[in-house]
């Protein structure tokens, strides 16, 4: 009896601890984010003035092209649909809206936790321990401050997974996942690898759609609608990103467009096209197509450090099927912890060595030093990816 109550007493000790951690975590990062976010000036790179361009009959990417004045950081430099989905934002002002977005991303991180517990059946401390891990890095705190979208990214792409039987909910989730390109195009295409035909094509027409009503709003060529997010993209996006072959591109030949023959576009079609004829040959499970998809999502398209909170969702996904072996998940937990606490390992040597280190390791060591890591953290990506994709067949 005495061995009973023990074991009880220590199981409700470790799932007290388990909340303790998450929530003790989950505070700081919000206290932290919201202060950088509401008092120092914060939500750089949220989407609202496009968006409130837009609304005004002024096309947002032209007028950053040629304007020199702007508000903050927030280049338009996502695609269409996004500016047309904030419509309902425009009434407010920069530091409302600023407060809404950073609550609405708030309520997308929780719903996600709640989603796989409630849907996906994954124990609710499996789900804390890993979006502690998350939490301990800068990553999550980054993107609620910076105002970005990566957390509604890992929202929208959890639910579109756990609802996949649900093939409106599905449709709609792809196509806005698609605004923001350096997801949406791998996504889409695993999702369309994964068996999802009608909906990643019904998304990539949609987004297609939208980007025609705006050449039609603003009198100009489809093909020059489609090409502005680009234009504006190389123009202002600053940053070296810390595993992706777009970032080695950039630093080997500065500015110069990554269109046509190339070792990024090169090395880009050798990745998909290696990915894609696997996934065509052997037909895997529709789960390691989705958790590779989201992995080879970082390797190749530009990723700064917040976009990393997308991680959480092929870990999740993984974890919710124990068909999937405990070597693969502890792989992926371990990848996982790599890019959310590293980030933070130059912030932690400023405060207490004093040591004046870059966030990123070509603005100290030099671009040769940081192309052979981002190379590194690119082949830690592809082989995972690889290696879960020949994992054996699970549902």
């Amino acid at each position: 009896m005495g061995l009973i109550c023990s074991k009880i007493s220590a199981e409700i000790f470790q799932k007290w601890l388990f909340y303790s951690i998450f929530g003790i975590l989950f505070l700081l990062n919000l206290a932290y984010s919201y202060y950088r976010l509401m008092y120092l000036d914060g939500g750089g790179d949220a989407q609202w003035y496009g968006a409130k361009l837009l609304w005004e009959g002024i096309n947002p990417y032209t007028s950053a092209i040629t304007s020199s004045e702007w508000l903050l950081t927030a280049y338009p430099n996502y695609g269409h649909i996004l500016y047309y989905v904030l419509f309902p934002f425009v009434f407010f002002d920069w530091d409302q809206f600023k407060l809404i977005w950073f609550m609405f991303n708030v309520g997308c991180f929780i719903f996600t936790l709640y989603a796989f517990i409630r849907w996906e059946k994954v124990e609710v401390y499996k789900v804390l321990l890993i979006a502690s891990i998350m939490l301990v890095g800068s990553n999550f705190a980054n993107s609620l401050y910076q105002g970005q979208i990566s957390i509604f990214i890992l929202c929208s792409v959890s639910l579109a997974w756990i609802f996949r039987n649900k093939k409106w909910v599905v449709l709609v989730l792809l196509t806005l996942i698609f605004s923001k390109y350096s997801f949406g195009f791998p996504i889409l295409l695993g999702f369309f690898l994964a068996g999802f035909y009608k909906e990643a094509i019904g998304a990539l027409l949609i987004n297609l759609l939208i980007a025609l009503i705006f050449s039609f709003q603003f009198d100009i060529g489809f093909l020059e609608s489609i090409s502005l997010p680009f234009k504006v993209a190389s123009m202002y996006t600053s940053g070296h990103g810390h595993s992706d072959l777009l970032t080695l591109f950039r630093i080997y030949y500065s500015n110069e467009s990554f269109f046509g023959i190339n070792f990024f576009s090169i090395g880009a079609s050798l990745v998909y096209g290696a990915f894609s004829a696997y996934c065509l040959y052997y037909r895997p499970s529709q789960r390691l197509i989705i958790i590779s998809t989201l992995l080879l999502s970082f390797p190749v398209l530009f990723h700064l450090p917040y976009d990393y909170v997308v991680i959480m969702a092929p870990v999740l996904i993984a974890f919710s099927n124990p068909a999937l072996s405990k070597k693969i998940r502890t792989i992926l937990i371990g990848l996982a912890t790599y890019f959310c606490v590293y980030p933070i390992v130059p912030k932690l040597l400023r405060i207490f060595l004093d040591i004046e280190i870059g966030i990123h390791p070509t603005e100290y060591f030099g671009p040769a030093f940081g192309m052979v890591f981002i190379s590194i953290n690119m082949i830690f990506f592809i082989t995972t990816a690889f290696l879960i994709l020949r994992s054996s067949s699970i549902k």
